[in-house]
Formats: C-alpha cells, structure tokens, sequence
C-alpha cells in the first residue's frame, strides 16, 4: 500500500520506535517497517485499530495469547520481540521480514503442484509447531503466509487472530477474507479446536492449487451456508493436470465433521506429498 495514504503513520515516532514504511492494512491494525531505536535493529511493527484499544476484553486476550505465541521455536514463525500499550495503542513488535504475502502471489494464477505443496508443507510445520504449545492460530489464510524470495514461508499474525472473536472480523470488515477459510463450526456454538486450522490449510492448498478460493461469493450468508452445506469441490476439475489423488486431501482436511479431518496439519501436508508422488508415478506409466 503506498505510503501515501492520508492516515499513515509514516515518518512519526511511536514510543521507541520510528515509523519507516507502511507495509499493509487491514481491519485489525496496519504493519509498518520501523526502527527500534532503543535495540537498533529494523521490525515489524502492527498498530491495532482504535476500536481494540478500547476494548479491555480484547486487549487482555491480545496480550495473553501473544505472550503464549512469543514462546514458540519453529522456523517458520515469525518471533514476537514485543508487545504491549503506548498511550492507549496496542501494538506487537515481529521480526522484519523481507517478503510478499502468498494472497498477493496467488493473484498471478495458480502455483505447479510441487510448489503448492512445498509451501502448505512449511505452513504445516508452523502449525503443528503452535498445537503443540497449545495456541490456535484461528485465521489461516493466503494474505496471513508471508514468502521470501527462495519460497521460505512464515505464518504470521499468531497472538492477535487468537485473541479477536468471530464477532471481532465482522465488525473490522475482514469477514469476507477469513470467512473464505472458516470451519463450519466457526459459524455456530461449538467449540473452535486446531482442528479448524487443519480445514483452513485444506482450503489454502485448494487455492494454491487451482488459483480460486473455494466458494465464489462476497455474500457472507451464501458463504457461510457454502461451508457448512456445500459438497467440498475437487480440485482435479479446475486443472487436468492436478492429480485426482488431491481430492481425497481435500475432502478430509476440509470434512465438514472436525473428528474426521486430519489429526494434524503434519498429516494433511503428508497426505499432500503422497498425492503428488502418486502423481507423478501415474505420469511416468506408459
């Protein structure tokens, strides 16, 4: 986004930090490239919105799962040097890193099989990684992926998505993006385990795969009744080329009963690879 947008914040100093470059914004806050003057080193930094300043609720949540998201060791997790509230802003301080989000990527078409899966794989780790220590990430998707040059792939945004209620993502107007990945007992009264991050990573691979998201609409009603209704599409009908062995993970990871998805995103990335070598051996058949 250009920094030319009359409400950035470029340029101005925030507690210790000098506001360099606007990065992204969103509902929940915008990210900029700063200058932590006090560490000297360049970091993300994400500004919430004005309306989860004020919310208590949100703010102890926030700082609880973002303590809890700040212990986690994997690779692929962007670290949380920080976090806090300067004069009523709630911010979190990451680590910078120089890449472009996977949804600006998909917006060129979809990605060769191998690539999908390679990228998912990596996702997998992060997540499993996160289960483990007990935090569900709770908004998987393509603009939440951050990719390096060398396709080296980070999930960011643990601790805030944790800490903001299906209510929370209406009301900032993200609904339509993360409702695109939403498990269909997101939409009701039960419980939201790590097993709705397994389904979200399921409708992230479809679109890798395909290039599309799984339901076309911006009607959050069709949407919501698509996740929840709607027979899972089989990503070999968008591409001959996709191995029809990709159905099968899709239709697990995306099961519209949790207890029957993949028990682990490690399994789901698994299945994935099997699907592709099974691929690639019916290719080399004469």
């Amino acid at each position: 986004m250009s920094d030319t947008v009359p409400t950035s914040r470029v340029g101005t100093q925030f507690g210790p930090y000098r506001l360099r470059r606007l990065l992204g914004r969103g509902g929940m806050g915008e990210v900029y490239e700063a200058h932590d003057t006090v560490q000297d080193r360049t970091v993300a930094l994400k500004l919430m919105s004005q309306q989860f300043n004020s919310d208590s609720t949100f703010r102890r949540r926030m700082q609880r799962e973002a303590h809890t998201a700040g212990r986690l060791q994997e690779p692929h997790i962007v670290p949380i040097h920080d976090f806090g509230e300067i004069d009523g802003q709630l911010f979190i301080d990451m680590r910078f890193i120089e890449g472009t989000d996977l949804g600006s990527v998909l917006k060129h078409g979809a990605l060769p099989a191998p690539r999908a899966v390679a990228i998912v794989s990596q996702v997998a780790d992060e997540l499993d990684a996160a289960h483990r220590g007990g935090v569900v990430h709770r908004d998987i998707k393509p603009e939440n992926i951050l990719m390096t040059g060398n396709d080296f792939a980070y999930l960011v945004d643990f601790g805030i998505a944790a800490a903001a209620t299906d209510q929370h993502l209406t009301k900032t107007g993200t609904a339509v993006g993360s409702w695109s990945y939403m498990a269909p007992e997101r939409f009701g009264d039960d419980e939201v385990t790590y097993r709705s991050d397994i389904y979200a990573l399921a409708c992230v691979l479809y679109e890798c795969l395909t290039g599309t998201t799984l339901y076309q609409t911006q009607n959050l009603s069709t949407l919501m009744g698509a996740h929840l209704m709607q027979p899972i599409p089989r990503p070999s009908r968008h591409r001959p080329d996709i191995p029809t062995a990709f159905d099968e993970v899709i239709a697990r990871g995306m099961a519209k009963d949790p207890a029957l998805r993949y028990p682990t995103a490690g399994e789901l990335a698994r299945a994935a690879r099997q699907a592709l070598s099974a691929g690639d051996q019916n290719a080399r058949r004469p």
